[in-house]
């Protein structure tokens, strides 16, 4: 059995043979050197291995070969497909927040240089003058104010809320604005503002009705059908209307002035009607009775009260009031004469 050698590149070698020596011809084909064989210089002895000691190299040698394949692809890029790792939960909200400080900052910053240098005011009052400059080079001023449709409103406060000077651009008037000061006077009901060129500003208005008096913490004033406060004077003009007294007297009046028209005669001796928690009403009248109607059914109690008067002249007695309120009776209560001279009749029967 032939020992297996190997050499020191791990190479399988068989039994040597001796190379055969290929003689080198000179540049000509031919020479000096033509049939001398160069001497060749004796070989190295090559180690000599049994099979153990080579099978072990061979292992030796795998593991080396594997340990660096291993160690090259390690640090080497990840495959597609493979998934990254999660942004933290916190980032997200940290940049929405960061984001809306720098905004409001520099929204801030620009707002607060703007109201400093105060470029909006100057602005407009500079597009003010040239506008007042081109209406005066045109013509086109307030010269006239015209007013339709007025009766009880008073000419100054017309002019006071529409606050218009005569010389100004007739551009700087707004129709629409106007209207709505205007249907703040009490007695106006509706305005209508419009220019007319060159020079006039044209206004119609609709007033209110004087409908009744409207009593409250000892002051009097005069409303429209809708309790509207048309004039807070008490005029002697509107002496002649009909009074109602109370918080939310104003809002109910023309309610119960429907009602007791019903009953006309009696309407025409009313002083005025008190309105009593807001619930129902006392009625005055000019002899100084009171009628006290009740909170639901007011107008039957209304009727039977005219049919009491129309039989038996129950206001001319000598009554100081008449409860309505209870459903099946009446209560009257006489003056304190009457009551005494009662009181006498009934002791000495």
């Amino acid at each position: 059995m032939r020992e297996i050698v190997i050499d020191k590149e791990d190479r399988v070698l068989g039994p040597s043979k001796p190379r055969a020596q290929k003689a080198k011809r000179g540049l000509f084909g031919g020479g000096a050197a033509k049939g001398k064989k160069k001497k060749s210089a004796p070989r190295k002895a090559e180690p000599q291995l049994s099979s153990g000691t080579a099978l072990s190299r061979l292992g030796g040698l795998s593991v080396q070969i594997t340990d660096r394949i291993t160690t090259s692809f390690t640090g080497s890029k990840p495959k597609r497909g493979a998934r990254r790792k999660p942004a933290p939960a916190w980032r997200k909200p940290v940049l929405i927040c960061a984001g809306v400080v720098l905004a409001a900052v520099v929204i801030g910053g620009i707002t607060n240089y703007v109201v400093k240098s105060e470029i909006i005011e100057r602005s407009a009052q500079w597009i003010d003058e040239q506008q007042q400059s081109i209406a005066e080079f045109f013509g086109l001023t307030v010269q006239e104010i015209s007013v339709i449709g007025r009766e009880r409103t008073e000419a100054a406060d017309i002019l006071r809320v529409l606050d218009i000077q005569r010389g100004e651009s007739i551009f700087a008037v707004d129709p629409e604005a106007a209207r709505e000061r205007l249907e703040t006077l009490g007695w106006v009901a509706a305005a209508s503002v419009m220019r007319r060129y060159p020079d006039e500003i044209f206004i119609e208005i609709t007033e209110r009705r004087p409908y009744a008096r409207w009593q409250l913490d000892g002051k009097t004033g005069v409303i429209d059908r809708t309790g509207t406060v048309v004039s807070r004077d008490d005029e002697g003009a509107y002496r002649h209307l009909p009074k109602v007294v109370g918080p939310g007297a104003n809002k109910h009046a023309a309610e119960l002035f429907d009602m007791l028209v019903q009953a006309p005669e009696l309407f025409a001796r009313l002083d005025s009607a008190v309105r009593v928690r807001d619930r129902r009403w006392d009625l005055e009248f000019d002899n100084r009775l009171t009628v006290k109607l009740p909170e639901k059914g007011a107008t039957d109690a209304w009727l039977a009260l005219s049919r009491l008067q129309a039989e038996q002249q129950i206001l001319d007695k000598d009554v100081v009031a008449i409860d309505m309120r209870a459903d099946d009776r009446l209560y009257v209560r006489l003056s304190e004469g009457s009551a005494n001279i009662r009181r006498v009749v009934a002791n000495g029967s």
